[in-house]
């Protein structure tokens, strides 16, 4: 009776544990608090919570063949985990949505990423006013923006690297096209007070309703820029925008399923 018992709260508990993590860290609150890193060392509960009731069943067999009976627990309860986990794992890729700006995090990686990106050394006298991190199934984006005081040191840098184009945009929009068909990327969720966005973006509906957007100062709307496709071809986009006057540059980093 001891043995079922473990076996099933193998399964079970550590699927509740599953759960009951994954919902914990989707708390915003609780992210902010411990931090992205200790947010991913969370999931350790979950095989942690898992061995310690293998080992309970090992013990729990006493006499005879304890280690290959605890092995023939451990392949059956495998099999269990897998159909649980597969229908949800797929639910997970493809049905979930989530939305970052302005975070610890994010604020900490922007440098990097920018730097992986264009490979460009990132602006000592950048001041950082916006960055975000969406994400809709398997398909994500991230946007840079931050303030140079030297942009025309900056610019002179990016123009030696990347061939630009100089033309009026209205921001963040970057032509008449469909999503992804101009730049391969996915629009941001900002600048939505300025109706640049409307239907472009697939979360269009979802940010105007439920989720609160900051809009970087001085980007929106029509201005004039220099713009860059710095990486192109089917699951990826990157761009960067230079807008001399406002001393700003934008990054958008898109990734495609």
């Amino acid at each position: 009776m001891i043995i079922e018992l473990i076996w099933i709260w193998g399964v079970f508990g550590t699927l509740v544990v599953l759960f009951i993590v994954d919902y914990l860290i989707s708390i915003p609150f609780l992210s902010e608090i411990l931090g992205y890193s200790y947010v991913d060392e969370a999931y350790w509960l979950i095989p942690i919570y898992y061995f310690v009731t293998l080992y309970k069943s090992y013990r729990a067999y006493g006499s005879g063949f304890p280690l290959i009976s605890t092995f023939v627990q451990f392949i059956g309860q495998m099999a269990v985990f897998f159909l649980f986990l597969i229908p949800y794992s797929i639910f997970m890729f493809f049905g979930t949505t989530d939305y970052q700006e302005n975070k610890l995090w994010l604020e900490d990686e922007a440098p990097s990423i920018f730097t992986e990106d264009t490979k460009l050394a990132y602006p000592t006298d950048a001041e950082l006013i916006y960055v975000s991190a969406e994400r809709i199934g398997l398909n994500g984006s991230t946007n840079i923006v931050f303030r140079v005081d030297d942009i025309d040191a900056f610019s002179q840098k990016a123009l030696d690297k990347y061939e630009f184009s100089q033309m009026v945009m209205n921001i963040p929009d970057i032509g008449n096209s469909t999503l992804g068909e101009v730049g391969n990327i996915w629009l941001p969720p900002f600048c939505i007070g300025d109706k640049t966005m409307d239907e472009r973006s697939p979360l269009f509906g979802v940010f105007k309703k439920n989720i609160e957007v900051t809009d970087p100062i001085d980007l929106c709307g029509k201005r004039d820029v220099w713009f860059t496709q710095i990486d192109r071809w089917l699951e990826l986009g990157i761009i960067m925008v230079i807008l001399p006057k406002e001393r700003l540059v934008w990054l958008n980093h898109t990734e495609w399923f």
